[in-house]
């Protein structure tokens, strides 16, 4: 018992001296812990200036303040073992242990990593402090911003001078992408670099989602090196690559909504059938009696019947890293998007392969693989053929007696009646989607591998080889008793292509600085060949339905050609840098290319610019807020080869048609036998389309690049267009292939950007304006205009001749819109008849001042050359489809785990030659035969007796006054500002994400095309490129034609991005 009680006193003992070393410390620790005070400046170098806005954070806490104006600060530490941390935008972060001390004061230095950030150029890279040329840049995280279809399309806004325009919203669809402006009159695209390998064709094989960065070389320093096929600028891809490090994982994928677009407001059943009736009793032309009922009618709406919501996905799967002497990046992606129109839609699959090994310091070994799928529809053609053809279709169907509907609950599908002149122009759109087959798709393969071998310091060599295939393969099927066909036999076509190209380059490049002297060099040599095959076989009458080959075709029409061309050229570029701030470039570039004949098919594109980085001068080193400065100036040459093989030749053609100049005429039968014939004039002496650009320009950062400024005003001139022009009639040939003309270009850039990264608020903010400036200056041989290169499929009968209705005159710009003005509406005979007596008198009797059938309610147009008449020489430049200025506006901020971005671009001055407006008020079809639908708005403001109009003409079928003839009736202001990205978005908590074993995720809401502000009518007031509806070719002389394009409508987006 007593030890019992021993052994507790002992343990009480214990634990009361524990219990009273713990209170001990406890107190010291906790006067350690007192809170105290630092304060402190921040500066840039010793006793310079103040740096204002400084984030000074407590390492590991959320503790945090910011430097006042004159950069001082006072924060609050809980111990000695605090670290702080010190950042601004434009500095190198900097920490500083706190200890014992109470007045910590900083020296921050400047952050110039980003005028040494590497920019990738023609054959090569440079910092961008030594870039003397006009080079912006589109980074990665810009691209991932906006989800787009194609990569090209999200260029737009993002540099000066760059204009991006939708051709059309199909999926798949395709841009028109013109740096610095209208050079010449036929493909203005610039050329596409990826990785090293020039392509034409447009960037819509590639996946957005492997590009690294995207340079794009404007002025012809930049250009030069690129030679003859670099007079449309050059845009130079990167892709993603591997990195030294451990193996990254990442997984990207989106879904979109895509809502139906606005619709055009066109008449119903009910009212079409009454309002073609009343005319057809004044015009005394057919129509269908059961019109006479428009009350028993069922109507139809084809445009709701057309369009749905559309839907797209995007996946891709990325995997990056590496060793010290291996590094690869894996990448696959599928692309899916169904369109607003029924049956269209675009599928994309892509594979991606980079490796790069490095054996030793000195050689490399770098492969790529790019594999594209595509495959798509789209249901309607283009110009007058295309969607907006819809809006015309009368909206009734009375030729089926099974049913009135367009498909019925038996599969019976409604129809026209057959034979109908009324009815002659419209079809029932959706049998001809669902009872046709067709599929069209295309594999791509591009693979490049480069040798690079450093045998002493500053020395590169390097042999690159590359290859680019590409098979394209369809058919097309109409099966037997189709609406379409006459007679009705089923149809069926069949084609395949493939394009085989091989690229070898030798370059040298060397660099070394001697004291305050520099040089960097490179020069090579490439080759260039491809070869493009063709061959397809169409007809009627197959045999069975169900055997859908050339083979079981009862009259086949076979086709194919095959040809080649190829390319040798000899480069070179030289920088000159002196005391690193005065730096001169020269660049050479010589191509011979197999497209022109013996004496012309070489062509030497030389550059010279100049650059001084005013920043390092003496006088201006001290200014702080200034970071940089520098002046940059050039001049160059490029060229344009863009036109067809062999056309220096003479060009025979086979066949037995008098219609197309072909076969020979023997016997007084005048039997037309097959043979060769002269097709097209010979010209040897055709040669490149040269272009010569100056430059001027000033870059300037400022508050350690804070505030970023560029500025450029060029002079762009182009000469020798290959165009065909008239010859004389002696030669056998109305016209033949010459190098005339020129066109001058000008222009101002401006970029301004601004970043601020105080916490808890980071933002950023840039914007870019350009000014465009067109002109004509001369044509050759007596030529003083040339006219639209398609007539896109208008009308071409009565007083609504079409033919011309753009004109590329000297001294205006190219493009423009050619055609009458308008007066207003003829309210009486009175008034019609003093100007028809005016026109007798002077031009004699049987004369009128616009046609005999003018009558009240007509449009009048004005007498232009002052013949008191209206003929074709009364027709003007009515307007002009490029803008004054374009820009873009982008924003992204960040706050905590949320972020948000938003894109505006804005075009003004340009205008649209409305014809889908055109179209919705006249009641006739096309082809001048037969009725068609007509908007509400027309028709409810039409000119009548009791309506007397002056903006909207009277109503008629057979319009023998040219009411709807080209003219500025048509002509609208194409000026819009549209919010083209708005994202928001969202990353989980790094302590959330690693118990999941990621090391990232977001999530993301964005919407596309969500506002514009235009004054212009129709659906979409963005207007690029129309294709001709014959062959698929585009041509800046028909551009700004509304012609009912597949409409561009908002996207609603849900996306997600893991990175392991």
């Amino acid at each position: 018992m007593k030890e019992t009680v021993l052994i507790d006193r002992t343990k009480r003992c214990k634990i009361l001296t524990l219990g009273s070393l713990f209170l001990i410390a406890l107190t010291v620790c906790t006067a350690a812990a007192q809170d105290r005070q630092i304060t402190g400046k921040i500066t840039e170098g010793k006793g310079a200036s103040a740096v204002p806005g400084t984030n000074i954070t407590v390492k590991g806490t959320t503790t945090g303040t910011v430097s006042g104006a004159d950069g001082t600060y006072t924060i609050t530490v809980r111990d000695n073992m605090a670290t702080l941390v010190f950042s601004s935008v434009g500095y190198t972060s900097q920490d500083s242990a706190v200890g014992t001390k109470s007045v910590i004061d900083v020296d921050l230095v400047p952050d110039t990593k980003a005028l040494n950030e590497v920019v990738v150029v023609g054959y090569g890279t440079q910092q961008r402090k030594d870039i003397t040329g006009a080079i912006s840049s589109v980074s990665a995280a810009q691209i991932e911003k906006v989800p787009v279809t194609t990569l090209d399309q999200a260029l737009q806004g993002r540099s000066p001078g760059v204009q991006v325009t939708n051709n059309d919203g199909s999926p798949g669809g395709g841009v028109s992408v013109q740096i610095r402006g209208t050079g010449t009159f036929g493909d203005n695209s610039p050329l596409y670099v990826v990785d090293g390998y020039p392509i034409s064709g447009g960037l819509n094989t590639l996946n957005p989602n492997d590009i690294a960065s995207m340079e794009i070389l404007k002025d012809a320093s930049a250009t030069a090196i690129y030679g003859n096929r670099a007079s449309n600028g050059v845009v130079i891809v990167t892709t993603k690559r591997g990195k030294q490090g451990a193996l990254q994982v990442s997984f990207d994928a989106y879904g979109s909504v895509q809502a139906i677009p606005e619709l055009y407001k066109v008449l119903n059943a009910q009212d079409f059938a009454s309002f073609a009736t009343e005319i057809a009793d004044k015009e005394s032309y057919p129509v269908l009696p059961e019109w006479r009922n428009p009350s028993t009618l069922r109507n139809i709406d084809w445009q709701k019947e057309v369009y749905q919501t559309g839907y797209r996905q995007n996946y891709n799967l990325a995997l990056r890293g590496g060793s010290e002497k291996v590094q690869t990046s894996l990448s696959l992606g599928y692309f899916d998007q169904r369109g607003t129109i029924k049956f269209s839609n675009f599928k994309r699959y892509n594979g991606s392969l980079n490796l790069d090994y490095t054996p030793a310091k000195w050689i490399k070994v770098s492969t790529s693989v790019k594999y594209t799928r595509t495959g798509g529809f789209v249901g309607f053609g283009s110009g007058q053929n295309g969607v907006g053809n819809l809006t015309k279709l009368v909206p009734t169907m009375t030729g089926n007696p099974l049913t009135d509907q367009v498909k019925d609950a038996n599969g019976n599908y409604g129809y026209y009646t057959k034979g109908a002149t009324a009815v002659s122009g419209s079809t029932n759109v959706i049998a001809d989607l669902e009872t046709t087959d067709r599929e069209q798709e295309s594999n791509n393969l591009l693979t490049t591998t480069y040798l690079e071998i450093t045998p002493i310091a500053g020395l590169r060599l390097k042999t690159n080889f590359g290859w680019n295939t590409s098979d394209g393969s369809g058919y097309y099927f109409t099966p037997t008793n189709n609406r379409l066909l006459t007679p009705p036999l089923a149809f069926y076509s069949q084609n395949a292509s493939n394009t085989a190209e091989w690229l070898w380059e030798n370059t040298i490049a060397y660099s070394k600085t001697f004291g305050i002297h520099s040089i960097d060099f490179v020069g090579g040599v490439s080759a260039q060949e491809n070869t493009f095959r063709q061959s397809g076989a169409s007809g009627s009458g197959l045999i069975s339905d169900e055997l859908r080959n050339v083979g079981s075709i009862q009259t086949v029409i076979p086709y194919g050609n095959q040809q080649t061309w190829s390319l040798a050229s000899q480069f070179g570029r030289l920088t000159y840098k002196l005391l690193d701030r005065y730096i001169i470039t020269g660049t050479v570039r010589r191509d011979g290319s197999s497209r022109f004949g013996p004496g012309n098919k070489y062509g030497v594109f030389p550059s010279l610019s100049v650059a001084w980085r005013l920043k390092d001068e003496p006088i201006l080193a001290s200014v702080n807020a200034l970071s940089d400065l520098k002046l940059r100036g050039s001049w160059g040459k490029a060229g344009n080869q863009n036109i067809g093989l062999f056309q220096y030749q003479g060009i025979y053609s086979s066949g037995s048609s008098r219609n197309d100049n072909r076969g020979y005429v023997f016997g007084q039968t005048k039997t037309y036998y097959d043979g060769l014939v002269l097709s097209a004039l010979p010209n040897p002496n055709l040669t490149w389309e040269n272009q010569t650009q100056s430059n001027i320009g000033l870059d300037a950062s400022f508050l350690n690049g804070r505030i970023n400024f560029t500025a450029d005003y060029y002079v762009r001139s182009s000469s020798g267009f290959l165009l065909n022009v008239n010859v004389p009639s002696q030669t056998g040939f109305s016209t033949a292939t010459r190098n005339v003309g020129s066109i001058r270009n000008s222009g101002l850039e401006l970029g301004l950007e601004y970043r601020e990264s105080s916490k808890p608020f980071k933002w950023g903010i840039n914007a870019n304006v350009t000014t465009v400036s067109n002109k004509i200056l001369s044509f050759a041989d007596g030529l003083t205009s040339v006219g639209n290169f398609s007539d896109l499929g208008f009308p071409t009968y009565g007083g609504n001749l079409w033919t011309t209705f753009t004109q590329s005159q000297v001294g205006g710009r190219v493009g423009a819109f050619y055609g009458f003005k308008s007066a207003g509406i003829f309210q009486a005979q009175e008034e019609i008849n003093a100007l028809n007596a005016a026109a007798a008198a002077k031009n004699g009797a049987g004369t009128f001042y616009q046609a005999s059938s003018t009558a009240p309610g007509d449009r009048r147009f004005v007498d232009i050359n002052g013949d008191d008449r209206i003929t074709d020489d009364d027709r003007v430049i009515i307007g002009s489809p490029i803008p004054k200025f374009f820009g873009g506006v982008n924003f992204d901020g960040s706050y905590g785990q949320f972020d948000v971005s938003m894109f505006w671009y804005a075009s003004v001055g340009n205008d649209i030659l409305n014809y889908a407006k055109r179209n919705l008020q006249s009641l006739a079809t096309s082809g001048g035969v037969g009725v068609e639908n007509v908007s509400e708005e027309f028709y409810l403001n039409r000119w009548t007796e009791t309506n007397p109009s002056t903006t909207y003409a009277r109503a008629v079928r057979d319009d023998k006054s040219g009411n709807t003839r080209v003219s500025d009736a048509y002509v609208e202001d194409g000026s819009f500002l549209r919010l083209r990205n708005l994202q928001i978005g969202y990353t989980l908590p790094a302590t959330l994400v690693r118990k999941i074993t990621s090391n990232r995720i977001r999530l993301y809401v964005s919407g596309q095309n969500l506002v514009t502000f235009t004054k212009y009518t129709g659906l979409d007031p963005e207007i690029g490129q129309v294709s001709d509806p014959n062959n698929g070719s585009t041509s800046a002389t028909v551009k700004g034609v509304d012609v009912g394009n597949y409409p561009t409508s908002r996207f609603f987006t849900l996306g997600l991005n893991v990175q392991f």
